[in-house]
């Protein structure tokens, strides 16, 4: 009698315990949204992208609902449905507006009803359609900086492709190849090059001028007096 009893008690908790399970997951998992009971509202949606069936629908940060399904485009519509199924005993007020938003930057999404500043004491009933908003928060900004990261990227590939080249040239003059290693034994070359450096530094690149000629002819002159002064100074 006592085994059984014993049994019994055992078999008692476990059963209590696979129950509490259950009801934990039907409380926080998806399978109990399929026991909620409720009215559909249908917001229609410019672009409701990674939007999923059973995503929550928050008012002021408590869910009142959940995303009935997946959006539905129709043909000929510059729009998508979103069915909406707002928890029984829940009124959302008329002008209420939709948003999609997103939890941080890799979160779940889900859709967020902001109420009326003002009420007029009305509420939206069972089927209605509205107009959704824009997605707001940081997906928007997201998908705003799109076109502005794919510049930055192209010009991280410029700056990397000329850096490259660069590479290439140095690689070239230490083999004694390539335009670096001529201008560095070339000295006409090197001695334009100088110049140009000069006039940059002297001028900037608005207002630039090129006084290398002056500074040639003045060298000469130089030079001319000098040999003139020891042609004089020989018996």
């Amino acid at each position: 009698m006592k085994e059984k009893s014993l049994e019994t008690k055992v078999g008692f908790f476990v059963l209590v315990g696979l129950l509490a399970t259950a009801s934990l997951v039907v409380a926080f998992g998806k399978i109990g949204n399929y026991f909620r009971q409720g009215y559909p509202v249908i917001v229609e949606f410019d672009d409701a992208r990674d939007i999923l069936k059973n995503s929550k629908v928050l008012l002021r940060g408590a869910q009142i609902g959940i995303v009935g399904d997946t959006p539905i485009y129709r043909v000929g519509q510059n729009f998508v449905e979103l069915t909406l199924n707002i928890d029984e005993g829940t009124q959302l007020p008329s002008g209420s507006k939709f948003r999609i938003d997103q939890y941080g930057m890799l979160g779940d999404r889900f859709v967020r009803v902001v109420p009326p500043e003002t009420m007029d004491g009305t509420f939206l009933a069972a089927g209605a359609k509205v107009k959704g908003e824009q997605e707001a928060g940081l997906s928007a900004m997201m998908a705003s900086a799109g076109p502005a990261l794919e510049e930055i990227r192209s010009a991280a590939r410029r700056v990397d492709e000329f850096a490259k080249s660069a590479t290439t040239l140095l690689q070239e003059a230490e083999h004694g190849k390539g335009p670096i290693y001529t201008l560095m034994k070339d000295e006409k070359m090197s001695h334009d090059m100088k110049n140009l450096m000069a006039n940059l530094r002297k001028h900037g690149v608005l207002f630039y001028e090129d006084d290398s000629a002056n500074k040639d002819g003045e060298a000469a002159k130089r030079a001319e007096k000098k040999s003139a002064a020891i042609d004089r100074s020989r018996p």
